[in-house]
């Protein structure tokens, strides 16, 4: 076998995902679409789902947010919405053949699999809000906690379905 077939990502070579895994993938990443749209509307001034007088990035500061990430979020940058697209991006490169130099493989699943721990985030925010977790005076529409499970179940299950053709396969005993 040459070196070339050595390589980690050589499987991926020979077994490209289906086209159903890559649409499965797609479908799930665009479940953050509007999440991330709704945040850099709001990063960008944007009032639409926010009572009067509600700041995101005095939110963050309250919730104990780095000055960074409060900073970006005065100038126009959520970091949530970054995250997101970061998220759907690293599925989406998953699922299509590496370029002629892959990044190295634990780089690119390590955060894939840690980012299906959203997929029971989601779920929980789901519940959270069905079970009436938000008071009437809550400062965000109850449109958003939705928008907002449905970009991490989206999210998570995006990043598992494409990490999933990636694992190895349980290596069988040695035999003497």
């Amino acid at each position: 076998m040459s070196r070339r077939h050595r390589h980690p990502m050589s499987r991926h070579h020979r077994h490209p995902m289906s086209r159903r895994h890559r649409h499965l993938v797609a479908l799930a990443g665009s479940l953050a679409l509007p999440y991330i749209a709704l945040k850099a509307y709001w990063a960008a001034g944007g009032r639409a789902g926010m009572a009067d007088g509600f700041e995101m990035a005095d939110e963050f500061r309250r919730n104990g947010a780095p000055a960074s990430l409060v900073w970006l979020e005065r100038h126009g940058i959520d970091f949530t919405s970054v995250l997101a697209l970061t998220g759907v991006a690293l599925a989406l490169l998953l699922t299509h053949r590496p370029p002629a130099r892959p990044l190295p493989r634990r780089l690119l699943l390590a955060p894939a699999w840690a980012g299906t721990l959203l997929i029971p985030y989601g779920l929980l925010t789901a519940l959270f809000g069905a079970l009436g977790g938000s008071a009437d005076n809550a400062p965000l529409t109850g449109w958003v906690g939705p928008a907002g499970a449905a970009a991490f179940i989206g999210i998570g299950t995006a990043l598992g379905l494409s990490a999933w053709p990636h694992r190895r396969p349980l290596s069988a005993p040695a035999v003497d």
